[in-house]
Protein backbone atom coordinates (compact mmCIF):
# COMPACT_ATOMS: atom_id res chain seq x y z
CA UNK A 1 0.00 0.00 0.00
CA UNK A 2 1.62 3.32 -0.82
CA UNK A 3 1.82 5.91 1.83
CA UNK A 4 -0.74 7.72 -0.04
CA UNK A 5 -3.98 5.19 0.57
CA UNK A 6 -2.51 4.65 3.77
CA UNK A 7 -3.04 8.55 4.69
CA UNK A 8 -6.51 8.55 3.11
CA UNK A 9 -8.27 6.65 6.13
CA UNK A 10 -9.10 8.78 8.22
CA UNK A 11 -12.97 8.67 9.71
CA UNK A 12 -13.85 12.79 8.95
CA UNK A 13 -16.66 13.28 6.92
CA UNK A 14 -15.67 14.01 2.77
CA UNK A 15 -16.09 17.68 2.31
CA UNK A 16 -18.35 19.00 -0.43
CA UNK A 17 -15.59 20.30 -2.23
CA UNK A 18 -13.95 17.01 -2.87
CA UNK A 19 -17.62 15.54 -3.68
CA UNK A 20 -18.59 18.11 -6.44
CA UNK A 21 -14.34 17.77 -8.03
CA UNK A 22 -13.49 13.95 -7.33
CA UNK A 23 -10.35 15.03 -5.42
CA UNK A 24 -8.76 14.01 -1.95
CA UNK A 25 -8.26 16.91 -0.46
CA UNK A 26 -10.38 16.89 3.03
CA UNK A 27 -9.20 15.14 6.37
CA UNK A 28 -7.73 15.53 9.44
CA UNK A 29 -3.87 14.75 10.77
CA UNK A 30 -2.30 15.04 13.49
CA UNK A 31 1.66 16.44 12.74
CA UNK A 32 2.61 13.61 15.13
CA UNK A 33 1.73 10.83 12.41
CA UNK A 34 3.31 12.83 9.86
CA UNK A 35 7.01 12.60 10.61
CA UNK A 36 9.53 11.08 7.93
CA UNK A 37 12.57 11.25 10.18
CA UNK A 38 13.50 14.71 9.09
CA UNK A 39 14.98 16.81 11.51
CA UNK A 40 12.01 19.30 11.50
CA UNK A 41 9.44 16.43 11.98
CA UNK A 42 9.13 17.51 15.63
CA UNK A 43 7.45 20.97 13.70
CA UNK A 44 4.84 19.90 11.77
CA UNK A 45 1.58 21.37 12.34
CA UNK A 46 -0.72 18.65 11.09
CA UNK A 47 -3.12 18.56 7.74
CA UNK A 48 -6.11 19.75 6.85
CA UNK A 49 -7.47 21.56 3.78
CA UNK A 50 -8.05 25.10 4.03
CA UNK A 51 -11.57 25.95 3.64
CA UNK A 52 -12.44 27.04 -0.12
CA UNK A 53 -14.17 30.05 0.71
CA UNK A 54 -11.63 31.24 2.75
CA UNK A 55 -9.06 30.82 0.77
CA UNK A 56 -10.89 32.65 -1.99
CA UNK A 57 -11.57 35.35 0.36
CA UNK A 58 -7.92 36.04 1.45
CA UNK A 59 -6.99 36.02 -1.96
CA UNK A 60 -9.20 38.57 -2.89
CA UNK A 61 -8.02 40.67 -0.34
CA UNK A 62 -4.73 40.05 -1.65
CA UNK A 63 -5.30 41.22 -4.99
CA UNK A 64 -7.57 44.01 -3.68
CA UNK A 65 -4.33 45.76 -2.08
CA UNK A 66 -3.58 46.40 -5.73
CA UNK A 67 -0.88 44.29 -7.41
CA UNK A 68 2.38 45.09 -8.00
CA UNK A 69 2.80 43.12 -11.03
CA UNK A 70 0.65 40.87 -13.13
CA UNK A 71 -1.14 38.39 -11.33
CA UNK A 72 0.09 36.04 -14.71
CA UNK A 73 3.73 37.35 -13.44
CA UNK A 74 3.25 35.76 -10.25
CA UNK A 75 4.04 32.48 -8.77
CA UNK A 76 2.16 31.18 -6.36
CA UNK A 77 4.10 29.12 -4.14
CA UNK A 78 2.44 26.89 -1.11
CA UNK A 79 4.70 25.91 1.40
CA UNK A 80 3.43 23.09 3.59
CA UNK A 81 0.63 22.15 0.89
CA UNK A 82 -0.58 18.84 2.24
CA UNK A 83 -3.01 17.37 -0.53
CA UNK A 84 -2.55 20.52 -2.18
CA UNK A 85 -5.82 22.21 -1.99
CA UNK A 86 -4.61 25.71 -1.78
CA UNK A 87 -2.81 24.78 -5.05
CA UNK A 88 -5.76 23.54 -7.09
CA UNK A 89 -7.42 26.60 -5.94
CA UNK A 90 -4.51 28.72 -6.82
CA UNK A 91 -4.57 27.66 -10.62
CA UNK A 92 -7.71 28.41 -11.34
CA UNK A 93 -6.81 32.24 -11.44
CA UNK A 94 -3.83 32.18 -14.12
CA UNK A 95 -1.01 32.50 -12.02
CA UNK A 96 2.31 31.91 -13.71
CA UNK A 97 2.77 28.77 -11.80
CA UNK A 98 0.88 26.90 -8.79
CA UNK A 99 3.77 24.82 -6.84
CA UNK A 100 2.91 23.10 -3.69
CA UNK A 101 5.74 21.68 -1.35
CA UNK A 102 5.29 19.14 1.13
CA UNK A 103 7.97 17.14 3.62
CA UNK A 104 5.46 13.99 3.70
CA UNK A 105 5.83 11.98 0.54
CA UNK A 106 2.48 10.26 0.88
CA UNK A 107 0.52 13.48 1.20
CA UNK A 108 2.80 14.88 -1.59
CA UNK A 109 1.41 11.81 -3.50
CA UNK A 110 -1.96 12.95 -3.20
CA UNK A 111 -1.42 16.49 -4.61
CA UNK A 112 0.33 15.38 -7.19
CA UNK A 113 -2.91 12.91 -7.99
CA UNK A 114 -4.89 15.72 -7.31
CA UNK A 115 -3.16 18.16 -9.45
CA UNK A 116 -3.77 15.50 -12.13
CA UNK A 117 -7.15 15.03 -11.81
CA UNK A 118 -7.85 18.71 -11.54
CA UNK A 119 -5.96 19.15 -15.07
CA UNK A 120 -7.13 16.92 -16.76
CA UNK A 121 -10.61 18.37 -15.70
CA UNK A 122 -9.72 21.72 -17.53
CA UNK A 123 -9.61 23.26 -14.29
CA UNK A 124 -6.12 24.80 -14.01
CA UNK A 125 -5.53 28.15 -15.82
CA UNK A 126 -1.90 27.70 -14.56
CA UNK A 127 0.51 24.85 -14.39
CA UNK A 128 0.43 22.98 -11.35
CA UNK A 129 3.80 21.06 -9.70
CA UNK A 130 4.47 19.52 -6.66
CA UNK A 131 7.82 19.36 -4.87
CA UNK A 132 8.10 16.65 -1.89
CA UNK A 133 11.03 18.34 0.24
CA UNK A 134 11.04 20.69 3.40
CA UNK A 135 9.90 24.18 3.32
CA UNK A 136 13.49 25.55 3.88
CA UNK A 137 14.93 23.81 1.29
CA UNK A 138 12.39 24.91 -1.58
CA UNK A 139 14.27 26.47 -5.12
CA UNK A 140 12.76 30.00 -5.34
CA UNK A 141 11.40 31.36 -8.75
CA UNK A 142 12.58 33.79 -10.50
CA UNK A 143 10.37 36.95 -10.71
CA UNK A 144 7.58 38.04 -8.31
CA UNK A 145 6.50 35.04 -6.07
CA UNK A 146 3.35 35.34 -4.00
CA UNK A 147 4.32 32.79 -0.86
CA UNK A 148 0.87 31.36 0.92
CA UNK A 149 0.91 29.54 4.46
CA UNK A 150 -1.77 27.94 6.07
CA UNK A 151 -0.50 27.33 9.65
CA UNK A 152 1.86 24.40 8.13
CA UNK A 153 4.46 24.37 11.03
CA UNK A 154 5.62 26.06 14.11
CA UNK A 155 8.18 29.23 15.19
CA UNK A 156 11.49 26.89 14.08
CA UNK A 157 11.17 26.18 10.75
CA UNK A 158 9.26 29.42 10.25
CA UNK A 159 12.38 31.09 11.19
CA UNK A 160 14.47 29.08 9.13
CA UNK A 161 12.23 29.65 5.83
CA UNK A 162 12.01 33.57 6.59
CA UNK A 163 15.94 33.21 6.42
CA UNK A 164 15.63 31.56 3.18
CA UNK A 165 13.65 34.22 1.99
CA UNK A 166 15.94 36.91 3.25
CA UNK A 167 19.09 35.87 1.54
CA UNK A 168 16.96 35.18 -1.74
CA UNK A 169 14.58 38.68 -1.80
CA UNK A 170 17.01 40.59 0.19
CA UNK A 171 17.92 42.49 -3.24
CA UNK A 172 14.44 41.72 -5.43
CA UNK A 173 11.93 42.41 -2.21
CA UNK A 174 9.65 44.12 -4.61
CA UNK A 175 8.43 40.70 -5.87
CA UNK A 176 8.24 38.90 -3.08
CA UNK A 177 4.65 39.04 -1.77
CA UNK A 178 3.33 36.94 1.70
CA UNK A 179 -0.60 35.60 2.52
CA UNK A 180 -0.61 33.99 5.85
CA UNK A 181 -3.82 32.54 7.08
CA UNK A 182 -4.18 31.08 10.76
CA UNK A 183 -1.08 32.95 11.35
CA UNK A 184 0.13 31.45 14.71
CA UNK A 185 4.37 32.19 14.00
CA UNK A 186 3.33 35.98 12.75
CA UNK A 187 5.49 37.32 15.12
CA UNK A 188 8.19 35.77 13.19
CA UNK A 189 7.73 37.69 9.99
CA UNK A 190 7.57 41.22 11.42
CA UNK A 191 11.28 42.52 11.46
CA UNK A 192 11.35 41.58 7.36
CA UNK A 193 7.99 42.13 6.35
CA UNK A 194 5.25 45.19 6.08
CA UNK A 195 1.64 44.28 7.79
CA UNK A 196 -0.74 45.56 4.85
CA UNK A 197 -3.63 43.90 5.39
CA UNK A 198 -4.92 41.99 8.47
CA UNK A 199 -8.88 40.94 9.20
CA UNK A 200 -11.20 38.04 9.23
CA UNK A 201 -11.99 36.24 5.70
CA UNK A 202 -15.67 35.10 5.71
CA UNK A 203 -16.41 31.39 5.38
CA UNK A 204 -19.51 29.90 3.47
CA UNK A 205 -21.99 28.01 5.22
CA UNK A 206 -21.03 24.62 3.70
CA UNK A 207 -17.38 25.49 4.96
CA UNK A 208 -18.30 26.24 8.34
CA UNK A 209 -20.38 23.12 8.38
CA UNK A 210 -18.38 20.96 6.69
CA UNK A 211 -14.89 21.80 7.57
CA UNK A 212 -13.51 19.80 10.76
CA UNK A 213 -11.63 22.77 12.14
CA UNK A 214 -13.05 26.02 10.02
CA UNK A 215 -13.21 28.63 12.70
CA UNK A 216 -15.06 31.62 11.10
CA UNK A 217 -12.65 33.79 13.69
CA UNK A 218 -9.43 33.41 11.96
CA UNK A 219 -7.50 35.64 10.96
CA UNK A 220 -5.86 35.94 7.67
CA UNK A 221 -2.74 38.50 7.02
CA UNK A 222 -1.29 40.01 4.13
CA UNK A 223 2.39 41.17 3.78
CA UNK A 224 5.30 42.66 1.81
CA UNK A 225 8.58 42.82 2.05
CA UNK A 226 9.82 46.13 4.00
CA UNK A 227 11.48 48.32 1.78
CA UNK A 228 15.31 48.55 2.79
Amino acid sequence: MSLGRRLRKRNVPVHPFDLEHGTDTGGLIPGSELGVGHRHDLFIAGYVGVPPSGFRAAISRWEGIGLRHRIEDYTFLDLGCGKGRAVLLASELGFREAVGVELNPGLAEIARANAMLWTGAGKARSPIRIECKDATEVGWPSGPCLVYFYNPFAETVMRAVVEAMREEFGDRGHELEVVYQKPEQAAVLEKDFELVWSGVCELSEEDRVSDPVADPRDETRVYRWKAS
